[in-house]
């Protein structure tokens, strides 16, 4: 899985986090321990989508443009890691550039089998994500087990 769900949600909880304060990209790069170039993309295309407003320059910087309560996890998952994204590495199998030396049945459909299980599995996850906000992620934070907590007494 690509940094870009994670990038996404630190980010705006650090920019929740500061208040009205304009935070640099080198301040969340610092923050996040990631290059400020990504932080930079990711914060982009929150802005386009309405997360963030920010400014270039000497005296820019990002800020929140939602609450905590308005930033429904699923949605930034969707936003920042496509369904193909998610799992398309994990697939093995044959190639256009590889040689037809040993075909089998299993390397001439091992890739469609496996994109399928995976394409139902991250629905489900994807389903799984949209039951939060940010404000569930800001209180497990602050208080860590709540999400644990919440799902051990539904499943009981």
């Amino acid at each position: 899985m690509r940094l870009d769900f994670s990038v996404a949600v630190h980010s705006m909880l650090y920019l929740d986090q500061q208040g009205d304060r304009r935070i640099s990209s080198r301040e969340l790069s610092e923050s996040l321990d990631v290059n400020s170039v990504m932080i930079r993309n990711i914060l982009s295309l929150l802005h386009k989508n309405g997360y963030v407003k920010g400014n270039v320059g000497k005296n820019g910087g990002y800020q929140l443009l939602k609450s905590l309560d308005e930033c429904n996890v699923g949605e930034l998952y969707d936003l920042t890691i496509p369904p193909t994204i998610s799992y398309a590495r994990f697939i093995t199998g044959k190639s256009n550039v590889m040689e037809e030396t040993h075909p089998t049945e299993i390397a001439d459909n091992i890739k469609e089998t496996l994109n399928d299980l995976f394409t139902l599995a991250d629905k489900d996850y994807r389903k799984f994500y949209h039951q939060f906000t940010l404000a569930d992620i800001k209180n497990d934070i602050q208080n860590h087990g709540y999400f644990l907590n919440k799902f051990e007494k539904n499943s009981d």
